[in-house]
C-alpha cells in the first residue's frame, strides 16, 4: 500500500503540483507554511493596496508633470503575478496624464536570462504585452556609472531605468539568503545593475558576510543605499502564498512599504517543523524553473534547529527544472566571475556536511547535475527509484519531512 502527498511544481507551468507517492510504512510529515492555502486577494484589494501607500502620498499624485515612466518588474524565477497589478499602476498613471506611450516596462534580470515575448505574456498578460514597450534589463550594456556606495560598491545603472522622470517597481517578497528577503530596492539591485555592481553586492554574501535570510542583512543596507542614489519613487510590494497568489500587498516608499510587507511576509511563511527526521525532501519551488537556482532550496535549513535532520542523515533536493541548467551570466555560467561549484561553498559546508544529498529532477542529466553539484550528489529521473535507494538507505520505516517550497521559515 501507498501513501501520496503532493508539492507545488514548475513555476508558471501547469498544473501546479506533483504528486509524491511513498509507501506505507514511511512515517512523513509535510511541513507547510503558515498561510500555505491562504485565499488570493480580490482584484479590489489589489487596488486598496496601490491607493493607500506608506510613508508616499498616491501614485497618482507622484506621478505629476512627469514625462517618462520606467515600470520595473521581476522575472520568470519569480512567481509575483504582475498582470494583476499593473492594470491599478496604469490608472493611477492616467490620473495624472500619462500616456501608454510613456510608460516603459522593464524586466529587472539581474544576470538572468532574457525574457522571450511567452514568458512576457505568462508575467504581464496579452494585453499589456501588445500595448506598451516591453525591455530586457542588460548587465553589460547601457548602464550609467553613479560613483560608489557607502561601503565602496561600484554604481553602474540600466540608462533607461535611471534617465526615466519616474521609477516604478512591483516585486514579489520572498526570503533571500543574500537580502534578507526580495522586493523593495532588491529590485533595483541587482534587477537593473550592471555586472561590476552585481559581482560587489553577491560576493561578499556568498561568503556569508553581511548575508542572512528572512531578516534585514548588510547587504539589504547596501541595496538600499544605492536605491537612494539611483532613485525609486514608488515600490508595490507582495506577499504569496503557496502557488503564488497574493495575499498581502503594500505600496508606497520602498524601505517603508517594504519592511511592512517583511513582516507579513515572516508571519505568513512561517512554518512548524517536525525534528529527528532520517530524510528531509526539500522543493526549489517557486525558484524552479531552472537547475542554477535549486540551491535555493536549502534556504529553509539556515532556519531550522540542528534537530531538523540526523547528522548523517538525507537531504533530497527537488526541483522541475524544466529549462534545464538555466542561464545566470554572474554565478552560473563556465568563467563566469562568481562561478563556483556549491559544494564549495559556505552553505553546503555548513548545513550538508557528513549527511548524504540526492536530487530529484526528470529534466535534468549528470553533466548538467555536476556543473553546480559535487560528485557525492546522486541524481534521480524517476521518483520510485529514488524510494528505493533511500529504503536501502534508511530502511522501511524511516522519518521523513517535506518541505514543499523554498521561501518557508523556520517558526
Amino acid at each position: 500500500m501507498t501513501k501520496q502527498f503532493k508539492v507545488p511544481w514548475a513555476a508558471w507551468r501547469d498544473p501546479h503540483y506533483l504528486e509524491l507517492e511513498f509507501p506505507d510504512s514511511w512515517d512523513v510529515s509535510v511541513c507547510r507554511m503558515k498561510d500555505a492555502d491562504a485565499p488570493e486577494l480580490s482584484s479590489e484589494d489589489i487596488r486598496k493596496g496601490i491607493l493607500n501607500p506608506i510613508g508616499t502620498p498616491n501614485l497618482s499624485v507622484i506621478a505629476q508633470g512627469r514625462k517618462s515612466v520606467v515600470i520595473v518588474v521581476d522575472d520568470m524565477t519569480r512567481t509575483t503575478p504582475s498582470s494583476k497589478i499593473l492594470p491599478f499602476v496604469f490608472k493611477e498613471l492616467e490620473k495624472a496624464d500619462i500616456s501608454e506611450e510613456q510608460i516603459t516596462i522593464l524586466f529587472a534580470l539581474g544576470a538572468h536570462r532574457p525574457m522571450n515575448k511567452n514568458d512576457c505574456i505568462l508575467k504581464l498578460g496579452k494585453e499589456i504585452v501588445s500595448r506598451f514597450k516591453i525591455e530586457n534589463h542588460h548587465p553589460y550594456e547601457n548602464l550609467v556609472h553613479l560613483g560608489d556606495s557607502k561601503i565602496g560598491t561600484p554604481i553602474d545603472v540600466n540608462k533607461t531605468y535611471y534617465n526615466a522622470d519616474l521609477k516604478i517597481a512591483v516585486g514579489g517578497v520572498i526570503p533571500h539568503p543574500l537580502a534578507g528577503f526580495g522586493g523593495g530596492a532588491k529590485i533595483v539591485l541587482p534587477g537593473v545593475c550592471g555586472i561590476r555592481t552585481l559581482e560587489a553586492n553577491h560576493s561578499a554574501g556568498m561568503r556569508g558576510i553581511g548575508a542572512g535570510i528572512g531578516r534585514m542583512t548588510e547587504i539589504r543596507e547596501d541595496i538600499e543605499d544605492i536605491a537612494d542614489s539611483v532613485g525609486l519613487d514608488f515600490s508595490v510590494n507582495v506577499v504569496m502564498n503557496e502557488i503564488g497568489n497574493i495575499t498581502d500587498i503594500y505600496s508606497g516608499h520602498y524601505r517603508d512599504a517594504h519592511r511592512k510587507a517583511m513582516e507579513a511576509a515572516k508571519e505568513s511563511y512561517s512554518t512548524e517543523i517536525t525534528l529527528e527526521n532520517q530524510i528531509c525532501f526539500l522543493n526549489s519551488y517557486p525558484e524552479d524553473s531552472e537547475l542554477n537556482q535549486s540551491i535555493k532550496a536549502f534556504n529553509i535549513l539556515m532556519t531550522v534547529s540542528n534537530r531538523f535532520l540526523d547528522r548523517k542523515g538525507t537531504i533530497v533536493v527537488m526541483s522541475s527544472s524544466y529549462e534545464g541548467k538555466g542561464f545566470h551570466s554572474l554565478i552560473a555560467e563556465t568563467g563566469a566571475k562568481l562561478y563556483n561549484n556549491f559544494g564549495n561553498g559556505i552553505l553546503w559546508k555548513a548545513f550538508v556536511k557528513r549527511r548524504n544529498v540526492y536530487f530529484f529532477s526528470p529534466n535534468i542529466s549528470k553533466p548538467d547535475l555536476y556543473h553546480f553539484y559535487p560528485k557525492s550528489v546522486q541524481l534521480f529521473n524517476e521518483w520510485k527509484k529514488l524510494i528505493e535507494d533511500l529504503e536501502k538507505l534508511h530502511g522501511n520505516t524511516p522519518k521523513a519531512a517535506i518541505i514543499p517550497t523554498s521561501i518557508q521559515l523556520s517558526e
